[in-house]
C-alpha cells in the first residue's frame, strides 16, 4: 500500500465501496500495484524483490549494479547478467522488472530467448510473428533470458532475428536486460558471428555471477549469491575470452 493513500488511510490496503447499498471492503488499487508483477514474469519470480537478496559479500555488487540500472531511467547502458546455472541471474533480472512495476512503469516484458526464437520461426501466421516482434521491440524495458541456451548452435535465422530485435530497441532508445550462461565473448563464439556480441559488449554493463546452483541446493530462492566475479568492461572481457 502507498503511504498517504486517501482511499485506504483508515483501513490500510483496503478501500470501502458501496455495492447495492451496502458498504464493502475491497483491495485498494495502491495495494494491488505494490504487490503485483508484470504478467510476463514467470510465476516462480513474481515475488522477487530487492529485499530477497541479502546485500552481503560479493552479492552486494550484483545488487548494486541492478539497482543502479533500475534507477537510471531512460539514460545509461543496458545490462548483461552472465554466469553458471542457478546463480540468480534470472531472479535478479525479474527483480528489476518487479520493482519498476511497483513504481508505476507498465511498458515492460520478459521472454526466454529459446522460446522466443521458436515462436518467431516462420511456421505460424505471419501476423502473429510480426505482432510478437513488434510487442517486444516496443516495450520500454525488456528482459531477454537465457541467451545462448538454444539446443543447437545458432542459425542464420537466430542471428538475424536477435540482431534485428536488439537494433530496433536500441534505435528507439529502449533498454534491454540480457541473461546468459555465456560471457559476451562466448556468445560470439556460439553464434559464429560477432555482430550481436559486439553490440552487447559496447552497450551493456556486464555483471558476471558465480556460485552454487541454489536449485540443486534445495533453496526456495537464492538468498545470497556466493561470489560475483565483478563488473568488468564488456569489451575487455570479450577480447580476453576470444583470443
Amino acid at each position: 500500500m502507498s503511504e498517504g493513500c486517501k482511499r485506504c488511510e483508515r483501513t490500510p490496503g483496503w478501500e470501502s465501496v458501496e455495492v447495492a447499498g451496502h458498504s464493502r471492503l475491497r483491495r485498494c488499487g495502491c495495494w494491488t500495484a505494490a504487490h503485483a508483477a508484470p504478467p510476463s514474469v514467470p510465476r516462480e519470480f513474481r515475488d522477487a524483490r530487492w529485499s530477497t537478496f541479502r546485500p552481503a559479500g560479493g552479492n552486494r555488487r550484483a545488487l548494486e549494479a541492478a539497482r543502479a540500472f533500475a534507477a537510471d531511467g531512460d539514460a545509461g547502458r543496458d545490462l548483461f547478467l552472465c554466469g553458471p546455472v542457478g546463480t540468480g541471474k534470472t531472479r535478479l533480472a525479474c527483480t528489476v522488472l518487479n520493482e519498476l512495476w511497483r513504481s508505476g512503469e507498465r511498458s515492460m516484458a520478459f521472454d526466454r530467448v529459446p522460446m522466443l526464437l521458436y515462436r518467431l520461426q516462420p511456421h505460424g501466421a505471419a501476423a502473429d510473428t510480426a505482432a510478437t516482434f513488434d510487442r517486444l521491440a516496443a516495450a520500454k524495458l525488456l528482459v531477454l533470458d537465457d541467451l545462448g541456451a538454444e539446443r543447437d548452435a545458432a542459425t542464420d535465422y537466430t542471428r538475424r532475428t536477435l540482431l534485428m530485435l536488439y537494433e530496433a530497441r536500441h534505435d528507439a532508445g529502449r533498454r534491454t536486460v540480457w541473461t546468459s550462461n555465456k560471457t559476451p565473448g562466448e556468445v560470439g563464439v556460439f553464434m559464429g558471428d560477432d555482430r550481436l556480441s559486439s553490440r552487447i559488449a559496447g552497450r551493456c554493463r556486464v555483471v558476471e555471477l558465480s556460485g552454487r546452483d541454489w536449485r540443486l541446493a534445495g533453496r526456495a530462492a537464492p538468498p545470497e549469491i556466493d561470489r560475483v566475479a565483478g563488473i568488468a568492461p564488456a569489451i575487455a572481457r570479450s577480447e580476453g575470452r576470444t583470443r
